[in-house]
C-alpha cells in the first residue's frame, strides 16, 4: 500500500511540476502562429515568405515536410498534387487578411490553432493548424480547411496514388 502511494504522489508530482512548463510551451505556440501570420500582410506588401523555401524546416513537421517533397516529386509527367501554401489555403494573397482565433492546448507537446482568412468578396475560411513541439519549436504537424480536411492525408493518398500508377 506504501508503494502504491508513494507511486501515486510521484506521479501526482511530475504532472504538477510539468504543468507551468506547458504553460509556457502554449505561449511558444502561440508566438509560433503570430510568426507565421506575420508574414501574411492584409494589404501591398509581401514579404518573401516561401513556405516551401528556406524557412520549410523551421515551418513544418519533418514527417509532414516529407509528405510535401514526396508530392513534389510525383513525377517527370505529373504535376504535384499540393498547389498553392497551405498555411493560407491560397495561390495569392492579395487583398487577404488572416486573423488568429485561438491557439488551444491538445495533450503533452501538441496544441491546435484556429486562423480566419478574409478575402475581398469571398467568404470566410477557417484554417486550423495542428502544431506539435519538436527540440527545435513548435511546428506544423498538419494544416486543415473547408475542403482539405487534412493536409497530411491528402498528402499520403496522393503519393500513394501515383506510386500505384
Amino acid at each position: 500500500m506504501k508503494i502504491k502511494r508513494a507511486a501515486l504522489a510521484a506521479a501526482l508530482a511530475a504532472l504538477v511540476g510539468a504543468a507551468p512548463a506547458w504553460a509556457g510551451d502554449l505561449a511558444g505556440a502561440k508566438a509560433f502562429v503570430a510568426w507565421l501570420y506575420s508574414h501574411y500582410p492584409p494589404q501591398v506588401r509581401r514579404d518573401s515568405f516561401d513556405v516551401f523555401g528556406a524557412q520549410s524546416t523551421r515551418i513544418f513537421h519533418a514527417s509532414l515536410l516529407d509528405l510535401i517533397r514526396q508530392d513534389d516529386k510525383a513525377g517527370d509527367d505529373q504535376a504535384p498534387d499540393l498547389y498553392g501554401d497551405p498555411l493560407c489555403d491560397c495561390q495569392n494573397t492579395f487583398g487577404m487578411s488572416f486573423a488568429v482565433r485561438s491557439v488551444r492546448a491538445g495533450e503533452f507537446g501538441r496544441a491546435s490553432a484556429t486562423v480566419v482568412r478574409r478575402g475581398e468578396g469571398s467568404d470566410d475560411e477557417t484554417i486550423t493548424l495542428d502544431l506539435a513541439l519538436t527540440g527545435d519549436g513548435w511546428r506544423v504537424y498538419d494544416v486543415g480547411t473547408r475542403d482539405t480536411p487534412s493536409l497530411r492525408a491528402f498528402l499520403i493518398d496522393s503519393t500513394q496514388a501515383w506510386k500505384g500508377r
